[in-house]
C-alpha cells in the first residue's frame, strides 16, 4: 500500500514537473525571463497566497530583474519592477488594459446581473470609440472628483463632519475619553465620507448598514475567489445583499438628487446605459469600497506616525500654527484654519503624508494584454496574460530611496532634499490612464483629519508604547495596509486650548495639492 503511495506521488511529481518544463519551453525568448519556482506548477500561486505581495518583494531582492514571468498554472503573470517599464506599460492603455480587469473584478464583487454585466461589457476597452457604460461611467466621476464645485461641496460636508467628530473628543467632568483609533478612525471616516457622498438620506447612517459594509469587505477575498462562493463567502454575500438593498430604497426614493455631484453623476450615468435599478445599487456597494477602504486606515498610520514621534509632531504643529488666523473674542480666540492654505504652506506635514503613503501602501495595478505586443521594443508581452505593477516593490526599492528605504524620513518628499525621489516612484494612486480619480478628495479628508486632531489633542497610547501594528490580515481589495489590531489611546486637550473656538474651513479654489507625478508642475 505505502508503495503504491509513493509511485503515485512520483507520477504527480513528475507530471508537474513535464508540464513545468513544457511551460517553458512555449517561452518566447523575447518574453521576459522566467522566474523558477522550488514547487513546479503551483510554487509561485502558494508563494502569493502566503506572503501576498511580500512575494514580489522578496524575488525582486533574489532576482533583481526589471521585469520577468511567473507561470501561474495554465497563464502567465509579467511583473514588472522598472519604474521606467511601469511608464512604457502606462503610455498604451488601450494594448495593456485596465477595463476588461476592473469590470470582472467589478461585476464579481458586486453580483449584479447577467443583463448589466452584458452593457457594462459593450465597447468595453473603446475599440470602437469613446462611448458605452465603462467609459460614461469614469467620465462622470471623473468630472464629479475634478477640482471644481462638486469636489468642493463634498469636501465641506466633510470637513464638517469630521470637526464634529472631533468636538465630540472634548473631555466630559474631568474625565479623558479613551478609544480604539483603529475603530474610531474607521467609523469616523465612514461617516464624514458617506455624508458627503449621499446627503441627508446616506444609507450608513443606519448602523447595521454600516456594520454590514464593512462584514462585507472582510469577506470580500472569498468572493473574488469565486469558488463556490455560496459556501464560502456565506457571510459576505450576506452583508453585500443587505447594503445593496439599503441602495435600492435610497435610488428608489429619488434621495441622491439630495446628494452630491458624483452619486447624481453616476445614478444619471447608469440610467442613460439602461442598467436596472437593482443593479445601480450592487455597483453602489462597489463604489463605496473604492471611497472607504483605505481613507480609514491612512489616517489611523498619520496619526501614528505624527504622534509617535513628539519632534515631528512639534513641528507639524509649529508649521501649521503660522498659517491660522487668531480672532480675540469675548470668551477667548477663535482660531480659524484654511485647510487649503495648510496644504500649500506646510511642506513638513505634505511630505510626512507622502512618506506615510510610501510606507504603507500595498496596492498593485494590473493589465490585460489584448494583443502580442514588443513592450519598450525590448520584452515581448502575449496576449491574453496579465501584467500587474506590485507598488510595494517600487516603494521598498533601495535603488530608487537610497540606503535609508526602510526607515520613516519625514523629509524625504521636501523641496531642497539632497536625494530628492523620482515624482513617478510614489504609487499610492497609481498612475496613467488609471490614476485614482479620487485622490483630491481623500488627500483633503486624511489631511484635514490629522490637522485638527493634531491642533486639538495629545493622544496617549493606554500601554505607554506606540508599537506598530503587524498587517499580515490586510485586505486583497487594499490599497493601504490594515492593521491587524488596535491601539487604545486616551485623548487628552491641548494645553491652552481651553478657551479656543476653532473653525476649519475650505474656500472655492483650484489649487491642489500634487501627491503624485501626474499633478505636480514643479
Amino acid at each position: 500500500m505505502k508503495e503504491a503511495i509513493w509511485i503515485s506521488l512520483a507520477i504527480i511529481a513528475a507530471s508537474y514537473l513535464l508540464f513545468d518544463r513544457f511551460l517553458a519551453l512555449k517561452q518566447d525568448p523575447q518574453e521576459p525571463p522566467i522566474v523558477p519556482s522550488k514547487i513546479p506548477l503551483v510554487g509561485h500561486l502558494i508563494g502569493l497566497v502566503m506572503r501576498k505581495n511580500d512575494y514580489y518583494v522578496g524575488l525582486r531582492d533574489k532576482h533583481s530583474l526589471p521585469i520577468y514571468t511567473l507561470p501561474m498554472l495554465t497563464s502567465k503573470l509579467y511583473v514588472v519592477n522598472s519604474i521606467d517599464l511601469i511608464t512604457s506599460v502606462q503610455r498604451i492603455p488601450k494594448i495593456l488594459a485596465f477595463p476588461p480587469m476592473e469590470a470582472k473584478f467589478a461585476t464579481t464583487m458586486c453580483g449584479s446581473s447577467k443583463e448589466s454585466d452584458d452593457i457594462l461589457a459593450n465597447n468595453l476597452n473603446g475599440e470602437e470609440g469613446d462611448w458605452g457604460y465603462f467609459h460614461d461611467a469614469h467620465e462622470s466621476i471623473g468630472s464629479a472628483l475634478a477640482p471644481g464645485p462638486g469636489l468642493d461641496g463634498m469636501n465641506r460636508v466633510m470637513i464638517q463632519n469630521i470637526q464634529h467628530s472631533l468636538d465630540k473628543l472634548e473631555s466630559q467632568q474631568g474625565q479623558a475619553v479613551v478609544l480604539k483609533l483603529g475603530e474610531w478612525s474607521r467609523h469616523e471616516i465612514t461617516m464624514a465620507t458617506t455624508n458627503s457622498v449621499y446627503g441627508q438620506g446616506n444609507p450608513f447612517r443606519d448602523p447595521r448598514i454600516e456594520k454590514a459594509f464593512w462584514e462585507f469587505e472582510n469577506g470580500l477575498v472569498m468572493i473574488l475567489v469565486n469558488r463556490f462562493p455560496s459556501l464560502t463567502a456565506r457571510k459576505a454575500i450576506r452583508a453585500r445583499d443587505q447594503v445593496a438593498e439599503a441602495f435600492r430604497v435610497y435610488f428608489e426614493a429619488k434621495k441622491h438628487v439630495y446628494g452630491s455631484t458624483l452619486v447624481q453623476n453616476r445614478y444619471n450615468t447608469s440610467m442613460k446605459n439602461k442598467v436596472s435599478v437593482e443593479d445601480i445599487a450592487r455597483f453602489e456597494v462597489g463604489n463605496s469600497i473604492a471611497v472607504l477602504v483605505n481613507t480609514a486606515p491612512a489616517v489611523f498610520w498619520m496619526l501614528f506616525y505624527f504622534y509617535s514621534n513628539p519632534a515631528l509632531l512639534k513641528e507639524c504643529r509649529d508649521e501649521i500654527g503660522s498659517v491660522i488666523a487668531n480672532t480675540k473674542e469675548k470668551n477667548g480666540t477663535r482660531k480659524t484654519v484654511d485647510i487649503t492654505s495648510v496644504k500649500q504652506n506646510c511642506p513638513v506635514l505634505t511630505s510626512a503624508f507622502q512618506e506615510v503613503l510610501r510606507q504603507r501602501t500595498l496596492g498593485a495595478q494590473v493589465r490585460q494584454v489584448m494583443q502580442d505586443t514588443m513592450l519598450d521594443g525590448r520584452y515581448l508581452l502575449k496576449k491574453d496574460m496579465t501584467v500587474i505593477m506590485p507598488s510595494l516593490v517600487v516603494h521598498t526599492d533601495p535603488a530608487v530611496w537610497g540606503p535609508d528605504v526602510s526607515e520613516f524620513n519625514h523629509r524625504r518628499f521636501m523641496k531642497g532634499n539632497k536625494t530628492k525621489p523620482n515624482p513617478k516612484a510614489l504609487r499610492a494612486f497609481g498612475g496613467g490612464t488609471t490614476l485614482c480619480p479620487g485622490r483630491h478628495f481623500a488627500t483633503t479628508e486624511i489631511l484635514a483629519t490629522v490637522v485638527m486632531c493634531m491642533l486639538r489633542y495629545d493622544l496617549f497610547p493606554l500601554d505607554g508604547r506606540w508599537t506598530p501594528p503587524k498587517t499580515a490580515k490586510s485586505n486583497i481589495a487594499a490599497v493601504v495596509m490594515e492593521p491587524d489590531t488596535d491601539i487604545t489611546v486616551k485623548v487628552v486637550p491641548r494645553e491652552g486650548t481651553a478657551d479656543c473656538e476653532w473653525d476649519f474651513k475650505l474656500p472655492d479654489s483650484n489649487m491642489i495639492f500634487g501627491v503624485v507625478a501626474e499633478d505636480r508642475h514643479d
